[in-house]
């Protein structure tokens, strides 16, 4: 135990840490008075030794204060010389040399005592710090004299309580003798404070004196459930490895297996470890596989990372499969071997998707570029064309037709033919055998034996798929070949895609046919009423012109006559004949504005109101025509004289004797507003919102067509404008009507004008 470390049993009074400093003490007292005494009766040689005692005492014990103990001594010795033997230069010589003697033993007893306790407190700091527990026991008395605290911690006893156990009392197994060899590494029960079992392992020894033991000991309990936890573990990767899909195989670096999974055994047709174990890996695989297996094993061997590898296997019963392999290489570790771990995984499901997969890609490929070429042309000619070529390259085929058939049609006709020599029937009728067997069933049908059932045929094979329709087949494609004697699964869902994409583009071609035909007959139709519209409006032009020439001539006579006086009986029925002509007139203006509305497109152009309506009033002398309002220029045309002639006449025809006709226009913004009103019998409520539709007529007994007012509205529309009848006082109908319809306003400048 470490000089000046407290001791474990503080409480002993005869303990080191009192002994000590009591025997310094003493040792020096008595080497002091024996000195002096001996001085006085003159003996000054022997007794000085006296004082070694303290000063080795002091140095050993507190080789930090020994020399400065000594040097206190030292003067204590010499002041005892000069006082007991003064005036002898050699007595005092011979102190003062003694005095540098215990200087020097004080000096190499604490550099000794320095160097010792330095070295129990290395070893005391490993004793207290090392994670091993350690506790000393005496093997004759079985006490335990000390314990540190790892193995105080480890039983949980305090470290007051530890110098009263006995060794028994934490280890019953103790041998009681340790012999010669002493314990080691053994794997047994300690006993804790609380009387529980403390699993550890322990190693004991004789300390190199003989009186002493020293065990060592280790928990084993983090370890026992270490070990737990491993087996365990071991236990749940043997389960996890068993039920894992992907084959496992371990083998050594010599070629040979030393462990399987269920799964290897199921992936490789054995019934059970026992027939994979033992055997060379390099027999599981394909023979065209083992130069590349042998490659990839060395580069694994090498360090090298490698992804894993595609190869076929051989299962026991030499059948072959497609695995992805991948190789792991495990270092021998210590006593743990060399291994390469071997993971399998069957992909013949993902072989046969991928194969699929390729498949439907050359099926959209091929079908695309055909539907592409298709799409291209805009005849059906063209289409059947350019369809069945790209058919027969991209399929591999040297012949080809296309044969299609019309809606309610019981013969099919021969559309389309590629390289081939042999002369194809132009028809082919639906009660034919070939028709029967070959296109009727709807998928695809191969004709093996066509020499045989068709003399002079350069095919060895033909392949016939239909065309669907709407209501069943509406033709079919054929292809062919000189060489090939069948048609893979593949193609023939290719074929079948293709006439499925054409399908759609057929019917739409022969419909597109069908309008066509129509649509050329429609136009011959269409020329012939033409020729015979123009016929019919070159009579009317002529019936038009010269009954309106006749009419003219007509009122000219009836308005002489009548302005004459000479027959003045006659006067009603001149009246009645002028009215009827001026009826005729009016018929004639109207069917003529008519057809300039319907024949013909718009163009306006500026005009000016005033003069219009001037030149109507001019017409119209026997009426009272007032005007109202600015001189507006409007967009129209020369048909605006129509408007006014149509309202005014109208206001005068059916106003009665002694109307008076407004003419007012205003202009808002970018419309001009005209008002014709005059103060006859209105119009009646219920009849406005429909006085403007065709041959619409007042509830007056006057001569009319109802043509005026609906020319009106055409014409105002046809200006942008609007129309709509009113009352010349609002609120009372009878006190007069007022037509108001809008004109778009001229603007000079203005976009488009």
């Amino acid at each position: 135990m470490q000089a000046g470390r407290p001791d474990h049993r503080t409480g002993d009074p005869f303990s080191r840490e009192h002994i000590f400093p009591l025997a310094i003490a003493a040792s020096a007292l008595l080497a002091l008075g024996t000195v002096g005494y001996c001085l006085t009766i003159g003996v000054s040689v022997v007794t000085s030794h006296l004082f070694y005692i303290p000063i080795a005492l002091a140095a050993y014990r507190y080789p930090d204060r020994g020399v400065a103990f000594a040097a206190v001594l030292a003067a204590g010795y010499l002041a005892e010389v000069l006082f007991f033997m003064p005036g002898d230069a050699f007595g005092v010589a011979s102190a003062l040399l003694r005095s540098g003697v215990f200087l020097i033993v004080a000096a190499v007893v604490s550099h000794l005592s320095a160097r010792l306790n330095a070295r129990e407190s290395r070893y005391r700091g490993i004793f207290e710090t090392s994670g091993t527990g350690f506790f000393l026991f005496s093997p004759g008395t079985g006490k335990v004299e000390e314990m540190n605290r790892g193995c105080s911690a480890l039983l949980g006893y305090p470290e007051d309580e530890v110098p009263s156990l006995d060794v028994h009392t934490i280890w019953p197994a103790y041998p009681g003798d340790l012999g010669k060899d002493g314990v080691e590494g053994l794997d047994c029960d300690l006993i804790r404070r609380d009387g529980t079992p403390c699993p550890v392992l322990l190693s004991a020894n004789l300390l190199p004196d003989g009186r002493g033991g020293c065990a060592a000991v280790t928990g084993m309990a983090g370890w026992k459930r270490m070990e737990s936890r491993l087996r365990r573990s071991k236990e749940t990767f043997r389960v996890i490895l068993n039920a894992a899909d992907v084959g496992i195989l371990l083998t050594d670096p010599g070629r040979r297996i030393v462990e399987a999974n269920m799964a290897a055994v199921r992936l490789f047709g054995a019934t059970g470890r026992e027939d994979l174990v033992g055997r060379n890996p390099e027999i599981l695989f394909a023979e065209g596989e083992l130069e590349a297996v042998q490659a990839y094993r060395e580069r694994i061997l090498s360090g090298e990372t490698s992804a894993p590898e595609e190869y076929m296997l051989r299962r026991l019963d030499g059948t072959e499969w497609p695995a992805e392999v991948s190789v792991t290489y495990l270092a021998k570790d210590g006593d743990a071997p060399e291994r390469l771990v071997l993971s399998i995984r069957d992909i013949t499901g993902r072989k046969k998707a991928e194969e699929a997969m390729r498949e439907e890609y050359r099926y959209l490929m091929v079908v695309n570029e055909v539907v592409a070429a298709a799409t291209a042309s805009r005849k059906l000619d063209d289409l059947l064309r350019v369809s069945l070529e790209k058919t027969v390259a991209l399929l591999g085929f040297e012949l080809g037709a296309v044969y299609l058939m019309r809606p309610g049609s019981d013969t099919a006709v021969l559309r389309a033919q590629v390289g081939t020599a042999y002369a194809l029937p132009a028809t082919v009728r639906r009660d034919d055998s070939f028709y029967r067997d070959f296109v009727a069933v709807g998928e695809v049908r191969c004709i093996e034996d066509v020499r045989t059932r068709y003399p002079g045929a350069t095919s060895r094979f033909i392949a016939v798929t239909p065309i669907p329709g709407d209501d069943g087949p509406v033709g079919w494609i054929g292809v062919g070949s000189s060489d090939r004697e069948t048609i893979s699964q593949g193609d023939r869902g290719i074929l079948l895609g293709i006439s499925d994409e054409l399908g759609n583009a057929v019917v739409k071609g022969l419909l597109q046919e069908d309008l066509e035909g129509a649509l050329a007959a429609a136009n011959r139709y269409l020329e012939e009423a033409n020729t015979a519209a123009a016929e019919v409006n070159l009579y009317v032009d002529i019936l038009t012109h010269d009954i309106n020439n006749a009419n003219t001539a007509a009122m000219g006579y009836l308005q002489m006559y009548l302005e004459s006086g000479a027959a003045s009986s006659d006067g009603v029925l001149v009246g009645k004949s002028l009215s009827a002509v001026h009826q005729s007139s009016e018929i004639i203006r109207n069917v003529s504005t008519l057809r300039r509305l319907k024949s013909g497109s718009v163009e306006l152009r500026p005009v000016d109101l005033g003069p219009v309506i001037r030149g109507i009033c001019s017409y119209h002398t026997e009426a009272r025509i007032a005007c109202d309002g600015v001189d507006a220029t409007v967009l129209a045309d020369d048909l605006i004289s129509e408007v006014f002639v149509n309202l005014v006449g109208n206001a005068a025809k059916f106003g009665g004797p002694g109307v008076d006709v407004t003419i007012s226009v205003r202009e808002e913004g970018d419309a001009v507003f005209v008002t014709v009103a005059d103060t006859g019998p209105g119009i009646p409520d219920d009849l406005k919102p429909r006085l403007f539709e065709r041959y619409q007529r007042g509830t007056t007994k006057k001569s009319g067509k109802g043509l005026g007012l609906y020319i009106v509205r055409m014409l105002v529309e046809r200006y942008g404008g609007s129309v709509r009848a009113g009352d010349r006082v609002p609120g009372h109908p009878e006190e007069g009507a007022a037509i108001t319809f809008t004109l778009r306003r001229y603007q000079p400048g203005a976009a488009g004008e």
